[in-house]
């Protein structure tokens, strides 16, 4: 189980900063298109990416992810408000599904997409040892320009390799789920990633539940991937956002124009 700081309400940084946001695709109604062919998939030292960085949030089976710094944000509220080549990392697996991550993106870039058809690790830094060996730790995905004014949301299919449309498809927006829970964490870490770690599993853990008599753990380390969104959508997220000079400039003169028109007031 997480410790109790885990459970604390998550940070709804953009919302802080705008009140009007793109709406995601919510899981009931994400297509998962299964003539989707698995993107072009990239070693971590091509792209730049540290796999290393992260392993503290993959932790063995039934462990919940560790307190490093990372910045807690609203999994549900992925909204990118800068232009950015979004990237994503596999960084590590604590469980033995051959699970299926793909993405929605809504708002001033519109698609969907497969990330990974078959997750399964292969490498001796590896949680498990569950076979299929299809990706290594760091391997990447380039998802291309997603324009600023998009909402992003991640989905990922549970053990779907082997259970195809019969499986549970779990995405950030936890009504939309089949079981009604949170099934993905996420924090900001760095100055350009988002860290995603998911729940595979169906139910409230304690007992088996679903229709495969599954019993959850709520770890939620059972895939943990990494998303570059960029620094500037990092700051964002995380609340840090200025205005730029041109439009700090322009509320400094409404601010004026309305501290002279007070004053005007005050002399008549």
């Amino acid at each position: 189980m997480f410790n109790n700081k885990f459970f604390t309400s998550a940070i709804v940084a953009a919302a802080a900063v705008t009140g009007v946001l793109a709406q995601a695709t919510s899981a009931n109604a994400f297509d998962w298109n299964n003539n989707w062919q698995q993107p072009e998939i990239f070693s971590g030292q091509s792209q730049g990416v540290d796999h290393n960085d992260f392993q503290q949030f993959v932790q063995s089976e039934r462990l919940a992810v560790q307190d490093s710094g990372q910045k807690q944000v609203d999994a549900s509220n992925l909204f990118l408000k800068y232009d950015h080549d979004v990237k994503v990392s596999f960084i590590n697996e604590g469980a033995g599904y051959r699970n299926q991550l793909a993405f929605s993106a809504d708002g001033a870039t519109t698609s969907t997409g497969l990330l990974f058809k078959d997750i399964a690790c292969s490498g001796a830094q590896c949680q498990g040892d569950w076979g299929g060996n299809t990706l290594n730790l760091g391997d990447t995905v380039k998802m291309g320009t997603v324009k600023g004014g998009t909402q992003l949301d991640f989905f990922l299919r549970g053990n779907g390799l082997n259970r195809g449309d019969n499986a549970y498809t779990f995405g950030t927006k936890t009504a939309d789920n089949a079981d009604g829970l949170q099934h993905v964490i996420s924090y900001t870490y760095g100055e350009r990633y988002l860290v995603l770690g998911f729940e595979d599993l169906y139910g409230t853990g304690g007992s088996k539940q679903g229709k495969f008599n599954e019993n959850s753990d709520r770890d939620f380390n059972d895939t943990v991937f990494i998303v570059d969104i960029g620094e500037a959508n990092v700051r964002y997220l995380n609340g840090e956002d200025v205005p730029e000079p041109a439009a700090a400039a322009a509320l400094i003169g409404v601010s004026g124009a309305a501290w002279m028109k007070r004053r005007k007031k005050a002399a008549n």
